[in-house]
């Protein structure tokens, strides 16, 4: 692999250090494989810093709710992250594992059930129980590759998911920001820009890599792609050639860890989007767009079913 930019290599080397604490402290107190624990967000990617805050939710049956250790499991990962979830978002709860794996689509797909399944699959990390993460992961994994997929197609039903979801928050980012609602607007304005579309493009190439593949076939490359950190499956998939979009994400992420310009940025409100720091990141962007693309372009020809699969 080669050497990465300097501030994704700190916020890796930060994000490991905290999950062996977080899951020797959980280890220490928890007992039983009735449920599990999982985090997602910039720990989920291995990209946090100390000025994020920790996206957490617990997985279990939804018989076995009443044995989950909610004040317990609050009280440790309290302990351990100074910034907590957002009141009432879709985090810090507990996720009946028959929602989480079998909801997808129609009524009953809520944006908190959809936000949770597709961060569970593109960004997560375990924090307690890895068994119990990974059976459900591969349980997920197979509802959207079943044994009628052929190996002449991709994990179509995944990307259909993966579009839903990153076009969703897009629309509902918009939304938020003409009503007046969206709290530190430019922060989360250049998520959407970055580390979300990081995501979405994760998803994405993973299941460009299941083209000919048969569903077994498919399952095992989703299972080992998707478990690798997004930044990681960059490079699994296409090696020193990420290199210039991970030098954009990197001076992101700088951005974003320096205290000082973070405070800057949380001033910027929508009617300031000219703003000379907000325009370089977001001119920043477009450019990481375009790398995206490039790389797309470049390993998958042509006729590659993914191609297809994203426009129509």
């Amino acid at each position: 692999m080669p050497v990465l930019p300097a501030t994704i290599t700190e916020n890796q080397a930060y994000s490991a250090a905290r999950l062996a604490e977080m899951r020797d402290a959980l280890a220490r107190h928890l007992h039983g494989g009735a449920f599990c624990v999982v985090v997602t967000g910039s720990f989920g990617r291995h990209e946090a810093s100390d000025q994020s805050d920790l996206d957490y939710f617990l997985i279990g049956r939804e018989a076995d709710r009443n044995l989950a250790p909610y004040r317990d499991v609050a009280d440790i990962l309290g302990a351990a992250v100074a910034k907590k979830p957002a009141a009432n978002g879709p985090f810090s709860s507990y996720v009946p594992a028959e929602e989480l794996v079998n909801r997808i689509g129609l009524d009953g797909d809520t944006n908190s059930i959809t936000t949770r399944r597709l961060l569970f699959l593109l960004e997560c990390e375990w924090l307690y129980n890895e068994n119990g993460k990974r059976a459900f992961f591969d349980q997920l994994i197979a509802n959207y590759v079943t044994d009628t997929v052929t190996s002449d197609s991709i994990a179509r039903f995944l990307v259909n998911d993966v579009i839903r979801y990153y076009r969703t928050i897009s629309v509902d980012f918009e939304i938020k920001t003409r009503e007046g609602h969206a709290k530190a607007w430019a922060p989360r304005r250049l998520k959407l820009v970055f580390s979300r579309k990081m995501l979405y493009f994760g998803g994405i190439i993973a299941a460009a890599e299941t083209a000919g593949l048969d569903y077994v076939g498919k399952r095992a490359k989703l299972s080992q792609l998707l478990q690798l950190p997004p930044i990681d499956r960059l490079q699994a998939v296409f090696g020193p050639r990420c290199l210039a979009a991970l030098d954009l994400y990197d001076h992101f992420l700088a951005q974003l860890n320096d205290p000082e310009t973070r405070t800057r940025l949380e001033k910027i409100d929508p009617n300031d989007r000219h703003h000379p720091e907000m325009r370089s990141l977001l001119d920043n962007g477009k450019q990481f767009s375009r790398e995206l693309i490039a790389l797309l372009n470049h390993r998958y020809a042509p006729d590659h079913p993914i191609h297809e699969a994203l426009l129509m």
